[in-house]
């Protein structure tokens, strides 16, 4: 009865999967779209940061645990896959419509790596493949919260290692973005309201209508 519990909830919640290719072609569509004409976000505290290849490493963990984590809610808490797809369907879209109407890059990457070594290789392939514009919000940023949003409503026994694991590749993977010069401080301030909206209307929907239900009685 469980197990065939479980199939069911997985089939009935696989469709949101299909997102992923969807933003996918939406976000190759935003990038041909643009017209040149993009406005530079830098900020004072992206001088003060220096360049560190090193952290392409957790920067490139974004991809990897976001799947990972949607295949492992998916199968044992579909609830939380629910909440998570219908975050990243909300904020990411919200971000595709931020890029077309305010276009937005980076003139931040070094044009002379300070070291050379297998670090800078992979950091030169990453800026080969990720271009420096619409950046603001960063995606990078906003999925992550996501991540950190749905680690707090992971139940079991494991949970508490679970939640240090996660706050600690999501703040790994934040100051990548900085110290990788992939992002400016700036996109990053601009990904936190968004985030937080999402968390309030995709994690804690319910709770908001209980809260109506009760003041509506009062």
């Amino acid at each position: 009865m469980g197990k065939s519990y479980k199939i069911n909830k997985f089939k009935d919640n696989f469709w949101y999967l299909l997102f992923w290719p969807a933003y996918i072609g939406i976000f190759i569509a935003v990038e041909l779209l643009g017209n040149g004409q993009h406005h530079v976000v830098h900020c004072f505290i992206d001088d003060m940061i220096p360049f560190c290849e090193y952290f392409v490493l957790p920067y490139l963990t974004w991809h990897p645990l976001i799947a990972i984590v949607l295949i492992y809610t998916l199968v044992n808490e579909t609830d939380n896959f629910r909440n998570l797809m219908k975050f990243f369907i909300l904020t990411f879209t919200v971000t595709m419509v931020i890029y077309l109407v305010y276009p937005s890059c980076l003139e931040l990457r070094p044009e002379v790596f300070p070291r050379e070594n297998i670090f800078t290789e992979i950091v030169r392939f990453v800026y080969l493949v990720d271009t420096p514009t619409n950046v603001c919000p960063s995606l990078h940023i906003i999925g992550s919260l996501g991540l950190l949003f749905v680690s707090w409503d992971t139940r079991g026994k494991d949970s508490i290692p679970k939640k240090v694991f996660m706050a600690l590749a999501v703040v790994f993977i934040c100051l990548s973005t900085m110290f990788m010069k992939q992002h400016s401080f700036v996109d990053i301030l601009v990904a936190m309201p968004i985030s937080f909206i999402g968390w309030v209307l995709c994690f804690r929907g319910k709770e908001i209508e209980k809260m109506e239900e009760t003041l509506s009685d009062i």
